[in-house]
C-alpha cells in the first residue's frame, strides 16, 4: 500500500480511501437480508428515529445496533472486512501505529429509499463541555469508521472541525446543545461524502458531522478503541482482525412498528410530506450564524435532496 499524504487527516479530520474492502457480492447479499430482517420486524436492535405507517415500507429502520448478534454467522461480510489490513491503514493514511485496539460499536445506518433522513449536525462527545480530543496535541484513543458496501452520499462532516480554535471560529455555542448543533439544515462549510462500494471513511470523533440521506443506504458504523493493552476474547462469528466489547452489552427488546399513538404517525407523515416550514426556520429568521443556510424546510421531507 502507498503512503497516503496523513497531514490531510491531521488537518481536515478525515479521510476517504477508495476501493478498501474486496469481495463486495456476498457481503451485499447479507446486508440487503439483514436489513429485510429489521423491517419486518425480526430483529430486536432495529432502531426507528421516527415512525411511519408500516404498510410503506415496513418498519421505518435508521439503526441495528447489534447485527452481528442477531444475525451471526455472515460469512460474506465476516471475508470482505477480514481482507481489510486496519493497521496498515492506520499507518499508511493516519501516520498512527497502535499495538492494540478493539470495537465498541459495530452497527449499521439504514434509510429507507421511501423516507428520507437528515440527522442533526453533532460530535461523538458527552456535551458542549466536555474535552475535545485534539489530534494534532495528541495520538487519539479512539476513531470512528463507516464501511460502505455499496454507493452512498449520505453522510456530511465539517472539515476541521476536531481543531481547537474552531469552536471560538464560528462560535458554535450559539446553537450548541448536548453534543449537538440544534439544527437539522444545511451549512456552508459543510462537505458531503460521495462513496462508493468498497470505500472506508475514518473520521475524528470530535469532527462535526450527520447522516442526511435521500436514498436508499446500509452501511456498517464502527467506534475503535484504541489502546495498547487489551485482552478480549475473539467472538469467532465476528472477522478475525476485529476485536469487539459492546459498550453496552445486547439485550434484546420488542420493537414497535408504531408508536402507540396513531396520531403521532399521522403527524410524521404530514411533517414528511407537506412543505410546511420548520420552527428552526422562524428562530433563524431572529438570529442565525453566518454559516447556517436557513432553508424552510429543516428535518426529514420528502423535499430532501442529495448535496453536491
Amino acid at each position: 500500500m502507498v503512503t497516503f499524504d496523513y497531514k490531510f487527516f491531521d488537518e481536515n479530520g478525515y479521510v476517504l480511501i477508495k476501493n478498501a474492502i474486496p469481495s463486495l457480492r456476498d457481503a451485499q447479499v447479507e446486508i440487503e437480508a439483514i436489513v429485510t430482517k429489521a423491517k419486518s420486524g425480526n430483529l430486536m436492535s432495529g432502531v426507528s428515529f421516527v415512525q411511519y405507517p408500516k404498510f410503506i415500507d415496513g418498519i421505518n429502520i435508521s439503526q441495528i445496533q447489534y447485527p452481528w448478534e442477531e444475525c451471526s454467522p455472515l460469512p460474506g461480510i465476516k471475508k470482505s472486512i477480514e481482507s481489510t489490513d486496519f493497521n496498515e491503514l492506520f499507518k499508511c493514511y493516519l501516520n498512527l501505529e497502535y499495538s492494540s485496539y478493539f470495537v465498541d460499536y459495530f452497527r449499521m445506518h439504514v434509510t429507507s429509499k421511501y423516507f428520507k433522513f437528515s440527522q442533526m449536525w453533532h460530535r461523538d462527545i458527552a456535551d458542549k463541555d466536555t474535552n475535545l480530543e485534539i489530534l494534532s496535541d495528541g495520538i487519539p484513543w479512539s476513531l470512528r469508521m463507516n464501511l460502505y458496501f455499496f454507493d452512498e452520499s449520505g453522510f456530511q462532516i465539517i472539515p476541521k472541525s476536531h481543531k481547537s480554535f474552531y469552536s471560538d471560529r464560528v462560535k458554535e455555542e450559539e446553537i450548541w446543545k448536548e453534543g449537538r448543533l440544534l439544527t437539522k439544515t444545511n451549512l456552508k462549510i459543510a462537505k458531503t461524502i460521495h462513496a462508493s462500494a468498497g470505500d472506508i471513511l475514518i473520521f475524528h470523533p470530535d469532527l462535526l458531522h450527520r447522516g442526511y440521506c435521500a436514498h436508499k443506504r446500509a452501511s456498517f458504523h464502527l467506534s475503535f478503541v484504541l489502546s495498547d493493552e487489551i485482552n478480549i476474547k475473539q467472538n469467532p462469528n465476528l472477522p478475525k482482525n476485529i476485536k469487539y466489547k459492546p459498550e453496552r452489552p445486547f439485550k434484546p427488546v420488542i420493537l414497535k412498528s408504531s408508536p402507540n399513538n396513531i396520531f403521532r404517525v399521522l403527524i410524521n407523515l404530514c411533517r414528511y410530506y407537506l412543505p410546511i416550514p420548520s420552527r428552526n426556520y422562524f428562530r433563524f429568521l431572529i438570529k442565525k450564524p453566518r454559516y447556517v443556510v436557513n432553508k424552510f424546510i429543516q428535518r426529514h421531507s420528502v423535499f430532501n435532496r442529495d448535496l453536491l
